[in-house]
């Protein structure tokens, strides 16, 4: 007898027989389900195959031994749902029901893993649709009007995989360029910094000479160089995570290399000295290699540059959910100081290629993603006795480190007595791009902030904000994709072109370097206003957040929790009409604070009038014509478009000058991101991001000859070109030039 039909016939006898599984559905479904779920599983734990074929096939075989866990404990779950077959019914349902209610209070604080289960589900149905339909076409016996509906689903089934799969590969809605109106400042007359250089470049690497999968660290390296021991500042290695690793590189974490690949120019010298780190990465696709293109154009500028080789640190794909390694910048921060202590020796004559050639006066230390905090870290290491939470290893470095990148850095990865990593009298560049799959929000504006000046020399800080960049294409080993195991969600169409973010990392790179390691001081301006270099850079907005060691800082907003003081001894705050008035940290995106305090303001001509906020200067401050006024705002408007307003001085005798803020450019809206393709949810899609203005006074004059220098009272910003908004604004002062 037929056991979906008692008809001898084989015709069904209604639609719930017609849609109801026949045991060969149900394998058909079974066997496409495990078919896609296996390939999306191999696409995205695996990849491509990187520089080591060897790292890939290890890839391959912990997803394979995986795979086959993922049988064993789907068996597993079957076992367990026959006994919870036994608990009574209605405490099932009500059980189950508390966990949903609990996962849907949750799910907007791990928007990532609801994107992920939300698609995984639509694809299991669609999958198991598709199965369905071509199990039950594949029965010999199947009755006609069975046939029918086998075929309509297979083709239902069929046609939302195409779409699935149109979705995965789709990258996202297209790279949008925003433009800002404003005015077009002069540009710079410099050298274009991202422009080939006058000299020949020459390469070599040096390292252990016993590198197992690199040739050019093996039997090719040109300069031998000894092993370092970092096992006391990195947490993880133990049990099968060490032996993997130790079987893999031939060494542990005892006696690791000092690997590099340098660039330098074809001449006598003394050239100054960058070196370059990377971050994490998978350890089996080499990263050192992907800032070639910053080594051959800086080397061609005059620079000697080396990129150091950390892979023996890095994540290991697949494998890595055995363990991984964990709080390990201070190692790489200190293998940054060891590589310094090989050049000072080659300079002093220990290597006949260098001996001389190296300005160890001035160096500059470069780093992406964790390697940009980990060159934050060398540089307060460098001036330290013994590392800060181990007195047991002495350090005796000392160099004359004069400046830091920082490319998309993580920060608070290691820190000093649970604190940020303070930074002193030292020139520093932070980059990121809105589109940051990877270190989502603007964290290293952190680092930024707590770098502090007291000597006299003229030394400066930015934050470079870069719109459409992402977190990989710095690197060209990284690409388009951040964040590996969200290969199929990113939303990658919202990228600016790689050839793009690369020129844009070499115009600020190159330039900061030129102003500090070789005092072009002129190049600084690119920092105070990036549009003054707009012919060096693609067409785009970037927005930098300034600050130089002759600033006097009027209001950080710090001091204490009266609104109306300010910092300046003698200064003091009021304001008017405004809607939001308060002090507070800056919000980063994701739940983050910025590490100051900043002061938020709003206002409404609807609800009351045009709005003012005043910043009292002290008593005998007498300002010249070269100094100017500065401050830092950021746009706290979501939806709304670019903010204007206006800037206005007063002197004592009640002379005023005023100009817009669009005298430099208008406050552009934030940028937004949204990380994942629509029409997934994200956590957040944008964030306030300051940048910097700055009025030189001598404009300010030009509108009012008679405003008195001598006896400037005050500094107002008058609300009234925007009807309504909300901005924030930090560090008010002034810039003293020639103090």
């Amino acid at each position: 007898m037929n056991p979906v039909t008692d008809d001898p016939g084989g015709a069904p006898r209604g639609l719930r027989d017609v849609l109801r599984l026949t045991p060969r559905s149900w394998l058909g479904a079974t066997y496409c389900l495990l078919a896609v779920g296996s390939l999306m599983f191999l696409g995205t734990l695996v990849g491509p195959i990187p520089a080591s074929p060897v790292g890939w096939l290890i890839n391959l075989a912990f997803a394979a031994l995986i795979w086959v866990a993922s049988l064993l404990l789907g068996s597993l779950v079957v076992k367990l749902s026959s006994l919870f077959q036994r608990i009574p019914e209605r405490s099932r349902w009500l059980s189950i029901s508390a966990l949903f209610l609990v996962f849907m209070l949750l799910h907007n604080t791990v928007s990532s893993l609801f994107n992920v289960l939300g698609l995984m589900i639509l694809v299991w149905v669609v999958t198991f649709v598709l199965g369905a339909g071509i199990g039950a076409l594949s029965e010999a016996r199947t009755p006609p009007v069975r046939r029918r509906y086998a075929l309509v689903a297979m083709i239902l089934g069929g046609v939302g995989m195409l779409a699935i799969t149109g979705w995965v590969i789709w990258p996202g809605p297209a790279y949008q360029q925003v433009q800002v109106e404003g005015s077009s400042p002069a540009p710079l007359l410099a050298d274009d910094p991202s422009q080939v250089g006058p000299y020949a470049v020459r390469q070599l690497t040096y390292g252990s000479g016993t590198d197992r999968h690199r040739q050019e660290y093996g039997a090719d390296v040109m300069i031998q160089t000894p092993s370092v021991d970092v096992s006391s500042m990195v947490d993880g290695y133990r049990g099968i995570v060490g032996w993997l690793r130790t079987m893999y590189w031939g060494f542990d974490l005892g006696a690791v290399p000092l690997n590099a690949r340098v660039w330098y120019p074809d001449g006598e010298g003394p050239y100054p000295l960058v070196l370059m780190v990377h971050g994490n990465h998978s350890m089996y696709d080499f990263s050192d290699p992907g800032y070639a293109y910053l080594g051959e154009l800086l080397a061609s500028r005059g620079f000697i540059v080396a990129s150091l080789d950390q892979n023996f640190l890095n994540g290991s794909g697949a494998s890595e959910i055995v363990g991984r390694l964990r709080n390990e910048n201070d190692a790489r921060a200190y293998l940054l100081l060891r590589h310094l202590e090989l050049w000072h020796r080659w300079n002093q004559g220990d290597h006949e290629i260098f001996a001389g050639r190296v300005d160890t006066g001035s160096i500059a230390l470069v780093g992406h993603s964790r390697g940009g905090e980990a060159v934050a870290i060398a540089a307060a290491f460098n001036e330290l006795p013994a590392h800060p939470g181990d007195a047991s290893i002495r350090f005796d470095f000392g160099y004359d480190i004069r400046s830091l990148v920082a490319i998309a850095p993580s920060d608070g990865q290691y820190r000093p007595r649970k604190q940020g990593t303070p930074l002193e009298n030292i020139d520093y560049l932070v980059l990121q791009g809105s589109a940051d799959g990877d270190v989502r929000s603007f964290v290293g504006s952190n680092q930024y902030d707590r770098v502090s000046f007291t000597d006299e020399p003229q030394q400066f800080k930015a934050a470079v904000y870069v719109h459409g960049a992402n977190h990989g294409q710095f690197n060209t080993r990284w690409g388009r994709v951040d964040v590996d195991a969200l290969l199929w969600f990113l939303d990658r169409g919202a990228i600016i072109p790689a050839a793009e973010q690369r020129q844009v990392a070499t115009v600020f790179i190159s330039s900061f370097l030129e102003a500090t390691l070789r005092d072009q001081r002129h190049y600084e301006a690119l920092f105070e206003n990036p549009l003054v270099g707009q012919h060096w850079l693609p067409g785009g907005v970037y927005l930098s957040q300034y600050q130089s060691s002759d600033t006097l800082v009027l209001a950080t907003f710090e001091e204490d929790l009266d609104l109306e003081t300010a910092t300046a001894f003698g200064g003091q705050i009021s304001g008017d009409n405004l809607t939001v008035w308060r002090e507070e940290p800056l919000a980063l995106g994701g739940g983050a604070l910025r590490n100051t305090v900043s002061v938020h303001l709003g206002w409404d001509h609807d609800r009351s009038g045009t709005a003012m906020y005043e910043v009292l200067l002290p008593q005998g401050l007498v300002l010249g014509k070269e100094d100017a006024v500065t401050f830092s705002l950021a746009n706290n408007s979501s939806g709304l478009p670019s903010i204007d307003l206006t800037i206005e001085i007063g002197d004592t005798s009640g002379e005023r000058a005023r100009l817009p803020l669009s005298h430099i450019h208008p406050l552009p809206p934030p940028f937004s991101y949204r990380m994942f393709k629509p029409p997934l949810r994200v956590a957040f899609e944008w964030e306030p991001v300051f940048t910097t203005y700055t009025f030189p006074l001598v404009d300010l004059l030009a509108e009012n000859q008679a405003l008195d220098l001598e006896s400037i009272h005050e500094i107002r910003f008058l609300f009234d070109r925007s009807p309504k908004g909300q901005v924030i604004i930090d560090n008010v002062g002034i810039r003293r030039a020639g103090h």
